[in-house]
């Protein structure tokens, strides 16, 4: 009896010894570990890829789930503001990101006509923002959720809803994302931008043809997918580029700044904080007509708080036509980056300097 006993004994021991040698090893592995620097940038209910990779090849943890999950494919979903750290492991391979979940974002609203639609514009010369610096809230598919901002901004809104059908008035890349990365380095702020330009549209079509409660709409949607996304909006402003219907109309300078001001009252409903106006450029088949709206548009900054003017730029193109026109009346992409460039900068700083008072 006591020796089969001593048996037994002797066997379990050999048996444990085994599994703790076995599990030993597993700990002697070591990793080459990769850490990556540049750091994710994400707002809530933004989804990304972290790598492209087959499922069962690597393996997947984040440090807070309640931040930011991840899938076993390497789909990352942002919860809510803060950081954390992303482990993947392939092979011997261990890369570490760090991914950073801003809660607040800025919303604006790009209006406007065709030189806001980008009619003249071509997606490919367009600068790309940082991943997760921007946003376009897309109303374009119905999908009704954030997506990361890219060139045509908006496409398929103005030919879905416009007032023309004509190719003239599509969308080809715009000046929205040089805006969107000047505004972003002066204010570390994420924008979400919401496209609301129709090529054609005078401010009495705006007024009078269901364009300001068509944009209302958007921004009321925009906002309540944000709010249930737990994403806090810190200002509402809209990006106004338009005035050369108006111009071709002969409208004066007294009737455009009323009209402006009873648009501006409308969006006010539904937040808007302030108009960061984009002055016009020329018709290049009769520049003098517009210059009755450009002074319009300096009025109504100079003389409204509401109203911010943030770019000059278009009206310069006039001495080096064709240079920067795609056709007489609209900016080719590189004069509309540089409109973006220096709008964004501008508007960037105003709202700068609101922080520090």
């Amino acid at each position: 009896m006591m020796r089969k006993m001593n048996k037994l004994l002797f066997l379990l021991f050999l048996l444990c010894s085994f599994f703790v040698v076995d599990v030993r090893a597993e700990d002697e592995i070591t990793y080459n570990v990769v850490k990556v620097k540049e750091t994710i940038l994400m707002i809530p209910g933004d989804e990304r890829m972290i790598s492209v990779t087959a499922p069962g090849y690597s393996t997947y943890e984040s440090s807070n789930p309640k931040i930011v999950a991840v899938s076993n494919i390497g789909k990352l979903v942002a919860k809510k503001g803060g950081t954390a750290k992303i482990t993947r492991i392939e092979g011997n391979v261990k890369t570490i990101y760090t991914v950073k979940v801003k809660q607040e974002v800025d919303l604006i609203v790009f209006a406007g006509q065709s030189n806001m639609c980008g009619s003249g514009g071509n997606a490919a010369q367009a600068p790309k923002p940082k991943a997760g610096t921007a946003y376009e809230f897309d109303i374009t598919t119905d999908s009704y959720r954030t997506i990361l901002m890219k060139e045509p901004f908006g496409e398929g809104t103005n030919r879905k809803n416009g007032l023309e059908s004509t190719g003239i008035y599509s969308t080809k890349g715009t000046l929205v994302s040089a805006f969107c990365i000047n505004y972003y380095k002066q204010t570390k702020t994420p924008v979400v931008g919401v496209s609301c330009a129709w090529g054609g549209s005078s401010t009495n079509t705006w007024l009078n043809r269901g364009l300001v409660t068509k944009t209302q709409k958007s921004v009321k949607v925009a906002k309540k997918y944000l709010k249930k996304q737990k994403v806090k909006v810190r200002h509402i402003y809209m990006v106004w580029y338009q005035g050369e219907s108006d111009a071709m109309q002969w409208v004066s300078e007294k009737t455009y700044i009323s009209r402006m001001k009873k648009i501006y009252k409308k969006m006010k409903t539904v937040g808007v904080e302030r108009v960061f106006v984009i002055r016009i450029g020329h018709d290049m088949t009769s520049p003098e007509k517009d210059y009755t709206i450009m002074k319009a548009q300096e009025k109504l900054c100079s003389s409204n708080k509401n109203f911010i003017l943030v770019s000059k730029k278009a009206a310069k193109y006039r001495n080096s036509y064709p240079r920067y026109y795609s056709d007489t009346i609209h900016l080719n992409q590189k004069a509309l980056n540089q409109v973006g460039y220096e709008a964004g900068k501008a508007a960037g700083k105003y709202v700068k300097k609101l922080k520090k008072k």
